[in-house]
């Protein structure tokens, strides 16, 4: 996969459609019960090339998972995992703590969040 040609900046039209498509690889995922690496994710999008440790990446993909929760759609941050630690990073547990979730123990935590996303997306 490569990311060589990838975009820094997006139009607003682009904002949208970007946010639309990983919204909607998120809810598959959900629904097949599956983790998807950053990499992935970012391979996937269809619409442009964005590298998945880029600010604008990450920032869209965090509107999202912030859009979802507010929708009642679950922490879908959650099932976007680094390759190499197979666990979401600093970012998802960093947005759970200011949400006031319990982050003791960052596993269980992310555990957690999965199963009520699996749970939530089952027969969606």
């Amino acid at each position: 996969m490569s990311f060589g040609r990838a975009k820094v900046k997006v139009t607003e039209a682009e904002r949208s459609t970007i946010k639309d498509e990983m919204r909607a690889i998120l809810h598959e995922q959900a629904r097949a019960r599956r983790t998807i690496t950053y990499g992935e994710l970012a391979g996937q999008l269809m619409s442009v090339t964005l590298h998945p440790h880029s600010f604008v990446f990450t920032r869209l993909l965090q509107e999202v998972c912030n859009e979802e929760e507010r929708a009642g759609h679950g922490q879908l941050c959650a099932l976007v995992v680094s390759k190499a630690t197979g666990m979401p990073s600093g970012g998802y547990f960093g947005m759970a703590a200011k949400q006031g979730l319990p982050v003791s123990d960052l596993e269980a935590r992310w555990h957690e969040d999965l199963q009520i996303l699996y749970d939530l997306w089952a027969d969606r």
